[in-house]
């Protein structure tokens, strides 16, 4: 971010947009994105997101201004929503109710896992070939992920999605689509994914810079510092799907780590270099259970696998409306006269919202 902010000679709360507008994107084609993928299947939707993000990678290590470069977040946003909703689609359709907490956690892991590669590998990066050199990075690694999606995804037959259904089920009407859209619980649930990602990703995309300015650690040891949050979410997703399993519950592994990292929050300004990192471990571990809880209870929100698609698309509307919004309101909070210090305490009710939202939602 501080080189980002030198290149383009933009202010902190300016910056933040370049981590809000990838959100934009997946905010506007949530839905829309949630029918096309009920209508082309498994493939043609993940090779969608996959060209996207190749080629919006491919346009922002090219830009030269911070328009070209808020165009190609555009575009790379329109990759990950469709790949949110081709990942646990197919995790919905080919796991059991009591095998899919297993299995979300284990793919929950791509944000936490993404995360720690580039906060180790962007600093280095950046000092040998600039900023431009992590994009093309991105590019190059989308490329080969399309191919390996290319040839190990394929489209389930129906006698692979499950053994315990009839082989002829009725086909999806519109009226199962108004179905889900109208689903309070579901709304509820991607409230509280709204408020996590609000929180999370504030905290992600700002820490680095608030050691680096607020502490004088360099920005390499910074980044590295701020992905041990990532590593503990990778060991917290998996675990969160297992005890989700055991206790048969989704809510608990939602709620209860919301209200927890809403207690930690406020003490990040204060917290000297050592108590930081140690901030920073809690905060990984506790925050990877909920991702897992909310992807598998949105599939048991609307009961019938078949419309995890468009039921993931509603989950995408909170998700990509709290990375919008936090980011930049936390920009905006650290240039105010209010400061650092405010802006890590602006988390804590923030989390507390999402908590209730999730409380209050019914999942079978």
């Amino acid at each position: 971010m501080p080189l980002l902010m030198e290149e383009f000679r933009q202010s902190a709360g300016m910056a933040g947009l370049l981590m809000s507008v990838f959100a934009v994107t997946g905010f506007i084609l949530a839905l829309p994105a949630g029918f096309i993928f009920q209508r082309l299947g498994i493939r043609a939707s993940g090779l969608i997101a996959i060209l996207a993000i190749t080629l919006g990678s491919a346009l922002g290590a090219l830009s030269l201004d911070m328009g070209t470069m808020l165009v190609s977040r555009f575009i790379e946003g329109a990759g990950m929503i469709f790949i949110s909703i081709v990942a646990p689609a197919i995790i919905a359709l080919w796991f059991s109710p009591e095998k899919r907490g297993r299995a979300m956690g284990i793919w929950a892991i791509w944000v936490p896992l993404g995360s720690v590669i580039m906060f180790l590998l962007a600093p280095p990066i950046a000092e040998r070939w600039n900023w431009q050199g992590v994009w093309w990075f991105g590019c190059n690694y989308a490329i080969l992920v399309g191919l390996l999606f290319s040839f190990f995804i394929k489209q389930p037959k129906q006698a692979e999605i499950s053994q315990d259904k009839p082989a002829q089920e009725p086909q999806l009407s519109l009226w199962d689509f108004k179905n889900v859209l109208s689903n309070r619980h579901l709304w509820l649930l991607s409230f509280l994914f709204c408020c996590f990602n609000f929180a999370s990703i504030s905290f992600v995309t700002w820490a680095p810079t608030f050691l680096t300015v607020k502490r004088g650690i360099s920005m390499g040891d910074a980044s590295t510092q701020v992905s041990l949050m990532s590593v503990l979410a990778i060991a917290a997703c998996p675990t969160a799907g297992w005890v989700s399993d055991k206790i048969g519950s989704r809510k608990m592994i939602m709620v209860w780590p919301m209200v927890m990292i809403a207690l930690v929050f406020p003490f990040c300004f204060g917290a000297g270099t050592g108590t930081f990192l140690f901030l920073i471990v809690t905060l990984g571990f506790i925050s990877g259970f909920v991702p897992t809880g909310v992807f598998a209870g949105t599939v048991e929100a609307v009961g019938d696998e078949r419309l995890s698609g468009m039921a993931m698309a509603v989950i995408q509307i909170g998700q990509n409306a709290g990375m919008l919004l936090g980011p930049m309101v936390f920009g905006w909070l650290i240039e105010s006269k209010w400061g650092w210090e405010i802006a890590f305490w602006m988390l804590a009710p923030v989390s507390i919202l999402g908590a209730i939202s999730g409380w209050f939602a019914k999942i079978k």
